[in-house]
């Protein structure tokens, strides 16, 4: 078996003719982390469907778990990878509960119970997402950062080896963002996750990897901390855009400077 958990290998994708994944090459290790950043429009939203299958490429192939993505039923795809988008929308007034009980769907049994188990897997997450007060709440009334989090619990308590988010953090305050990146790196042991993000400072708090995209390419790809850099800061977000050096961990600050009138 293969010790990359995801194999893009020379994947190409249009939609017509605007080209937007353009001879895509990425091999994401198993239980790690890996952060993909780039302008919007770079082809990170488009790179993760095709990688769950939900887009298919012209050219080229994808590998889950050494299985053509291609060849894998959609049953055990819920079964290797849980997905959380950038916005969620529901056509029902579902309760928080309810809509993490469908986090559970792909392991229920023939009977369709769910088991004790199950109920003790969404109360572990809950109660470390700090979501487990507003079960009977309606999910649809809640704040963008409530519903957000609450779509990342889903897909913890789906508890697959894969996990991949778009973006999951672009509604939530800092303070969240933290919690939520802590428990990424405790899953990580035993995890492969898949995250965009338009903050470097993500990929810069813990060990792991980063990969940047610009026109549908992928420019750089390694650890996170070797990785990023000035000259490749500037390259992807201009010049006000640096690394600072600090005591215990770098990170990415921006420089606005205003004119005097």
């Amino acid at each position: 078996m293969s010790e990359a958990a995801i194999s893009v290998d020379k994947v190409s994708f249009a939609y017509d003719k605007t080209v937007v994944l353009n001879n895509i090459n990425l091999s994401v290790p198993r239980n790690r982390i890996c952060f993909i950043m780039g302008n919007n429009g770079s082809g990170k939203t488009t790179l993760l469907k095709n990688i769950m299958g939900f887009l298919s490429p012209q050219s080229g192939q994808i590998l889950i778990a050494d299985k053509d993505v291609s060849k894998i039923d959609k049953l055990s795809m819920s079964k290797l990878i849980s997905y959380v988008p950038q916005a969620i929308h529901l056509n029902t007034d579902f309760s928080v509960i309810d809509y993490l009980l469908l986090g559970r769907t792909p392991h229920i049994g023939v009977m369709n119970r769910l088991r004790q188990s199950d109920y003790e897997i969404i109360e572990r997450y809950a109660h470390r997402l700090g979501i487990d007060t507003i079960f009977d709440a309606t999910f649809n009334k809640l704040s963008g950062g409530q519903k957000q989090i609450i779509a990342i619990a889903r897909s913890l308590i789906q508890d697959t080896p894969i996990i991949i988010m778009d973006e999951p953090m672009s509604a939530l305050d800092i303070g969240k963002q933290v919690e939520l990146i802590q428990l990424l790196r405790e899953l990580a042991e035993s995890k492969t996750i898949i995250l965009t993000t338009h903050n470097p400072n993500h990929a810069l708090a813990i060990d792991s990897d980063a990969c940047f995209m610009e026109h549908g390419e992928i420019i750089a790809y390694g650890n996170s901390q070797q990785l990023i850099r000035n000259d490749l800061l500037k390259k992807i977000y201009g010049n006000n855009i640096a690394l600072d050096h600090g005591v215990i961990t770098n990170s990415v600050v921006f420089n606005v400077s205003i004119e005097n009138k």
